[in-house]
């Protein structure tokens, strides 16, 4: 399954928070924990005449933090600016998530920058990014 691989790959993440749960679809209320949240998008981006298609998953990654000052918020968000580069770094070295049969990694890519996406009545806060998973995938 594509999104458990790119679960697995994701928690390869050093700057992750040590011993911080990373789910999908679910993020829970104290900080800090992770998540992967599918989002709407193309899944065929092109499609050749021997049947191989080339594909994506674009992806929100999340993560509930504690938002009670300053110092919290911008070490947040240099937390996504890692991680933004990580991606980057990983995708040009050909360091990628491995998907399972007839179907290969090309790309992963955050595709913009991170932000507070939900604060919480407490000092907390999801932060999130989104991304995009690009594949091929051999003619089933």
């Amino acid at each position: 399954m594509i999104i458990d691989a790119l679960k697995t790959y994701i928690k390869t993440y050093a700057g992750l928070t040590a011993l911080a749960a990373v789910f999908v679809d679910h993020l829970e209320n104290n900080p800090t924990n992770y998540a992967i949240i599918p989002i709407a998008g193309a899944q065929i981006i092109e499609t050749y005449v021997d049947g191989v298609t080339v594909r994506e998953l674009p992806f929100a990654f999340q993560s509930m933090e504690s938002t009670a000052d300053e110092l919290e918020r911008l070490e947040n968000i240099g937390f996504y600016e890692g991680f933004a580069a990580w991606l980057e770094t990983q995708s040009n070295a050909g360091v990628l998530p491995i998907l399972g049969t007839g179907k290969t990694a090309r790309k992963i890519q955050a595709l913009g920058w991170a932000y507070l996406y939900q604060e919480g009545q407490s000092s907390t806060g999801v932060y999130q990014i989104q991304c995009r998973l690009e594949y091929r995938q051999a003619k089933t």
